[in-house]
């Protein structure tokens, strides 16, 4: 397992050029929802003094009072972050054909024309594994919500550690089904591009088996997701000491961001590199080829026939023949 991660993660480096346009993408559509958002709480600034204390450290209560005080204004700007979260979601899907397609011809060179070939070609079938994932995922939800309720009342009465302690077992429920959802989501598009001839649907039943039946991808997936949790928490680490309180560092924090964005994309990435190279060594029947005789079989089969009917009317000529000479 360790060693295919090392292998996915060569080849996703090898591939920047998939990283860095995808990162290019996610910034042309992250500018005008962010500069709506920032010129709208430029205009907040002289009406609210809660915008000055979010700014020197952020604090839920201030939050909560500033959103509450201006959400009247706020909605339209929440509206428009999340079409175009949304719309980002589509853009992912569409680019994870082109992706997946590269990561997937590891020694080949990258082509811009192979990489949005392929993400046109798959195009529909990953928008609809998109929107599988998210049924998939809520009813998951739903089902650990159930198994929350059902431990809140197994808990009443106990402690607060006790509370702690009882929630922590449809918490751990929750954190596996929703990794197992998109787990399901990467093996799915990967079939997907290895079998074109398979429908969405029965590429993510099979994927939804292949998971189950093979535990260790969910193994990488939780690795590489420790890797993140770590450098997020290098992150909040760098921002709690460097702070924001003049101009340059401003900037600083910026760069540091952006830089903690494009990782992201890479531990992406590398999820969609080990799924590929997970599969290709442990390989499944995709799809199992109708039962037709070959055309030479058939041929041979249609020439006995023949020769068997001649034999058959043949027959009777050679008896009527005797049977007259006998007359005579």
């Amino acid at each position: 397992m360790i060693d295919t991660l090392k292998d996915a993660l060569q080849i996703t480096l090898k591939k920047w050029p998939v990283l860095l346009l995808m990162y290019l993408l996610s910034l042309i559509l992250a500018v005008f929802p962010v500069a709506n958002f920032s010129s709208l709480l430029s205009e907040l600034a002289g009406n609210s003094a809660d915008l000055e204390g979010l700014v020197q450290g952020f604090d839920y209560t201030l939050f909560s009072d500033f959103v509450r005080g201006n959400g009247r204004l706020l909605s339209p700007a929440f509206a428009v972050m999340f079409f175009f979260g949304f719309l980002g979601s589509v853009v992912y899907a569409f680019l994870s054909g082109g992706t997946i397609a590269e990561l997937s011809e590891k020694r080949k060179p990258f082509s811009f024309k192979f990489f949005f070939t392929q993400c046109w070609k798959v195009f529909g079938k990953y928008f609809l594994v998109l929107l599988l994932t998210g049924v998939l995922l809520f009813v998951f939800f739903l089902v650990s919500g159930l198994f929350y309720f059902i431990f809140i009342l197994i808990a009443e009465g106990s402690s607060e550690r006790g509370y702690v302690l009882w929630l922590l077992i449809p918490t751990i429920l929750l954190l596996v089904l929703m990794s197992y959802g998109l787990v399901i989501s990467f093996y799915t598009k990967v079939i997907i591009y290895r079998e074109s001839r398979l429908g969405t649907g029965e590429a993510f039943w099979k994927a939804f088996a292949y998971v189950f039946k093979n535990p260790k991808t969910l193994g990488m997936f939780w690795l590489i997701t420790l890797v993140g949790i770590i450098l997020s928490g290098v992150y909040l680490l760098i921002d709690e000491t460097i702070g924001m309180s003049s101009s340059p560092l401003i900037w600083v924090m910026v760069a540091i961001q952006q830089a903690f964005i494009i990782t992201r994309m890479l531990l992406k990435n590398w999820n969609y590199a080990a799924a590929i190279d997970y599969f290709e060594e442990h390989p499944v029947l995709l799809f199992k080829e109708p039962l037709v005789k070959p055309e030479s079989q058939i041929k041979e089969g249609a020439e006995s026939e023949t020769e068997e009917n001649i034999e058959e009317n043949e027959q009777p000529n050679e008896e009527s023949e005797t049977e007259s000479k006998e007359e005579n």
